[in-house]
């Protein structure tokens, strides 16, 4: 397969000027980032809604593996069938005991502890030792009950509504780095969980911009280029940037140098760099020449959330007796500790009620693409006339405080407007934001590749 030059001749064209080069962005509100009201809307608009990323499926290559996951007050169990990867909601059908308590793992039955009900691979209830029904009762029906999961470019998706929209238009130019960094095919060789005592969005926002290295990030600034550096403008639910390695290193690492070979299809003019692209709302990948890292934020309150990150390498390195990932992760897990410590003392600092949105940089466009997208993802329309606290507006439409406006539309306090509206008290101007429609038409309960 013939290798192109750069990202840039396998993505759109990127337009050098954007409506965000003009006037940068500002931040939203207090209640944005931390209130309870916010919280709630993101967790059924967004968690409870979309498509989402979950694993990678190098973590559940065999029959019986499995991980689970803690997706707000519930729990996920993925497991590898007779018919490949499937997600179940990780409770036993009889009483709610929570099945699996471990983070990953293999089995080839799941048996509640607290009767005795167990359960296969497949999620089919086998026997339920220790309890007794009469007639009434039909074993068939009352196997796990299934998740809608997909997987994509090796990744594990799931839905947890019926009307998620359509996953392939959500993941829009995506495709076009995974298949370069051969992402399907890479192995998970460590997994991480951090907790963060900060919303989960002030995390989105710290790893998805450079800035801060320079003076949170010794080790990583020594390495890589914050000035050489540039944002994407992504077809699709993603957002994404670049950053220069600079010319005395080949790896992101606590050394600098690596002896991997790089990935073949990477084009030359990114194995200098770090390709940073989010599938949203929350995973965030770090594409390098020789290897690639996933980093997840699930939020869990308005005040916390908990990071896992993984770091992966090709097959054709792990396979080496000499393989070592050690200096990658060095350098990665002293960097989240310090991100930790950044997003915890925002948090604490935006609880101010009387916090006042800032401006953002040019360097910041990111950041301001989460909060747009987000906030169009959890707008409440109020009145035809009026949208506020949240709100969505459009056609003409006044929307205040954190709303989202389009085609003309007057916003104030912090509101983000684009296609030529006007936004008051220094809102944004950015069109970052993606919407996508349709719901999927894959069955409930069965996996693809």
């Amino acid at each position: 397969m013939t290798r192109a030059s750069s990202m840039f001749d396998l993505i759109s064209d990127q337009g050098e000027e954007r409506p965000y080069f003009e006037t940068g962005g500002i931040g939203r509100s207090h209640g944005f980032y931390t209130g309870e009201e916010q919280y709630r809307r993101e967790m059924s608009r967004i968690y409870g809604r979309r498509w989402l990323p979950v694993d990678h499926v190098s973590r559940l290559k065999d029959k019986g593996a499995y991980t689970t996951l803690n997706i707000g007050t519930g729990s996920v169990l993925l497991i590898h069938g007779d018919d490949g990867i499937q997600a179940y909601h990780n409770y036993c059908r009889h009483r709610g005991y929570k099945l699996v308590e471990e983070a990953t793992g293999k089995r080839q039955s799941l048996v509640c502890l607290y009767h005795c009900w167990v359960y296969d691979r497949n999620g089919k209830l086998k026997s339920l030792n220790g309890t007794y029904f009469d007639h009434f009762f039909e074993k068939e029906k009352n196997g796990l009950l299934p998740v809608r999961t997909e997987v994509r470019f090796g990744v594990v998706f799931i839905a947890l509504s019926d009307d998620a929209p359509d996953l392939d238009a959500s993941l829009g130019e995506f495709g076009e780095f995974a298949r370069v960094y051969e992402l399907a095919d890479l192995e998970c060789v460590e997994a991480k969980d951090y907790p963060v005592a900060s919303n989960w969005k002030l995390v989105a926002h710290n790893v998805n911009e450079s800035l801060h290295f320079p003076t949170a990030h010794k080790d990583l600034h020594r390495i890589t280029d914050f000035d050489d550096a540039g944002t994407y403008d992504l077809k699709g639910d993603i957002v994404g940037a670049w950053q220069g390695i600079r010319n005395a290193y080949n790896s992101v690492s606590m050394t600098g140098r690596s002896g991997r070979t790089p990935m073949e299809l990477v084009p030359e003019a990114d194995r200098q760099k770090i390709n940073w692209i989010t599938i949203l709302p929350n995973l965030l990948f770090g594409f390098t020449a020789d290897y690639v890292m996933m980093q997840w934020v699930w939020p869990e309150s308005p005040g916390t959330c908990f990071v896992r990150h993984f770091w992966l390498f090709h097959p054709s390195e792990t396979a080496k007796s000499d393989f070592s990932h050690e200096a990658v992760f060095a350098l990665w897990d002293k960097a989240n500790y310090e991100d930790w410590e950044m997003c915890e003392r925002t948090h604490r600092g935006l609880s101010n009620p009387l916090w006042t949105p800032g401006q953002l940089s040019l360097d910041e466009e990111v950041v301001s693409q989460i909060d747009a997208w987000v906030a169009v993802e959890t707008a409440e329309a109020e009145s035809p006339d009026t949208a506020s606290n949240g709100a969505y507006a459009e056609s003409g439409a006044k929307a205040e405080n954190d709303a989202y406006t389009e085609k003309g539309a007057y916003t104030e306090n912090g509101a983000y407007a684009d296609n030529g509206a006007k936004a008051a008290n220094g809102a944004s101007t950015t069109n970052g934001a993606s919407t996508a429609t349709g719901a999927s038409t894959s069955e409930t309960g069965k996996a693809t590749e």
